[in-house]
């Protein structure tokens, strides 16, 4: 079985003793690996789990989808309440990120940087494409770019030695299952394209996607771009959706009504998945 549990989204579920903000992390767990995916921006994730009854000190890995406040701002306070598994990330995950608008730059990265593993003896493992954690659970990044229309936001940069170039998320990484119904797959914001990031790993694998948890960073797209991309989700034979954080309200409404045999849901703070 594979367990999903929503740590942290934007919005609460109805346990209203949790907390919810800006952010995403989740806790992945099957018969043989325990896995945080995403830690949100602060405290509030490590502290929900606390009041879900989940235990994070035995955790296998850590994987941050990308280097994004939102996403991997918690991790320092994870790491300080005994959260020392070896964390995998995609390439690139230390060049600073930032939002360009109006001639300024506004600051979007993790706020740490790899001086913080070695003090703690944290293992870095970089997935430059697909990284096994455990047989039938891997993460996997480089994704190539199947649907032109799914474009992240130009405002997006990242500081590398040559100076600030527009970000194309080459740290970008999701979490893929194996399930008796086929691929599962978990992702954080989606920057290189919920469509493109599918059709990489089912591509790669070789196998349909049964099910997609997580941000879809659909929150920008205009109407003509959700009606394809709910279009080609249903061709896709994707059963079951549950989107949220980067996804949107508009995006939400349109998605829940995609019908046809898919099951489609907004992961909120304290949501869990069950699947077989």
């Amino acid at each position: 079985m594979i367990v999903l549990r929503t740590l942290l989204e934007n919005n609460l579920s109805q346990n209203r003793a949790l907390i919810a903000e800006h952010g995403l992390s989740f806790m992945v767990e099957t018969e043989k690996v325990k896995i945080l995916f995403d830690c949100s921006a602060g405290s509030a994730a490590r502290k929900n789990a606390e009041k879900m009854h989940v235990s994070l000190k035995d955790v296998d890995y850590v994987v941050l989808s990308h280097s994004h406040y939102d996403h991997a701002g918690g991790y320092p306070d994870m790491m300080d309440h005994g959260v020392l598994a070896p964390l995998v990330t995609g390439p690139q995950f230390f060049e600073e990120k930032y939002a360009c608008e109006g001639g300024k730059y506004a600051y979007l990265g993790c706020g740490f940087g790899e001086e913080l593993l070695s003090e703690k003896g944290i293992e870095h493992r970089i997935c430059e494409g697909l990284e096994t954690l455990n047989k039938g659970c891997y993460v996997v990044g480089g994704f190539k770019r199947f649907y032109e229309f799914e474009k992240a936001p130009s405002r997006f940069v990242r500081q590398t030695k040559e100076g600030m170039v527009t970000d194309a998320f080459p740290d970008e990484v999701c979490l893929v299952l194996e399930s008796e119904k086929g691929l599962v797959m978990i992702v954080g914001c989606s920057h290189p394209g919920i469509l493109n990031m599918i059709e990489s790993v089912r591509e790669r694998f070789g196998q349909p996607v049964y099910a997609v948890f997580g941000g879809s960073h659909l929150v920008e797209a205009d109407e003509e771009r959700l009606l394809e991309t709910m279009r080609i989700l249903k061709d896709m034979g994707i059963a079951t959706v549950g989107f949220n954080h980067c996804t949107g309200d508009t995006a939400q409404s349109r998605l829940s009504q995609c019908g046809d045999g898919v099951a489609y849901s907004h992961l909120k703070a304290g949501d869990c998945i069950f699947l077989p």
